[in-house]
């Protein structure tokens, strides 16, 4: 999280400076762009399994509210168990698309030649972690099946209202 917060930091002076740069010198930071994406790249992938740590996802609850507690923690287990089968796909497939910018050092075209294996490498380390939490939420879920102590995500609504009070 602390990576992903000070690059947004990073991304918003770079943004600043370079605009500036545009509208005064007419110059903007050569490959601006590019290091936008990347920095973007480090925004959105490194904090997903802080994210699913906590349970801050967005869960569409409209067809399980009326459900019995057990029934909706069966259901969040089974689309944790289809999240990390597809995720760990995923992490391979980023970690394919990573080895191959490393052995190839591969870089984009642009003035400054910016190489490729930095970015593709917090896409797949964000999506490695990410992973990593699902087995362990799918863990917990199951041992929390079986002894009967697993509780549901609480609704969005719920926790709006516990933070509003």
């Amino acid at each position: 999280m602390v990576i992903s917060v000070a690059a947004v930091a990073i991304l918003m002076v770079h943004i600043c400076v370079s605009v500036t740069a545009r509208y005064l010198l007419n110059s903007p930071i050569p490959d601006d762009l590019v290091i936008s994406e990347f920095l973007m790249v480090v925004i959105v992938f490194l904090p997903l399994s802080s994210v699913q740590a906590e349970r801050e996802h967005v869960f569409v609850t409209i067809f399980t509210e009326w459900m019995p507690n057990r029934t909706k923690v069966i259901m969040e287990t089974f689309g944790v168990f289809i999240g990390l089968f597809a995720f760990a796909v995923i992490s391979f497939a980023t970690y394919a698309d990573f080895k191959h910018a490393w052995d190839y050092g591969s870089y984009v075209e642009g003035l400054w030649e910016l190489v490729e294996w930095p970015a593709k490498f917090a896409v797949f380390f964000g999506i490695f972690l990410f992973t990593v939490r699902l087995a362990v939420d799918l863990v917990q879920s199951i041992v929390g099946i079986v002894d009967g102590s697993a509780t549901a995500t609480r609704a969005e609504e719920d926790r709006v209202l516990d933070a509003e009070l």
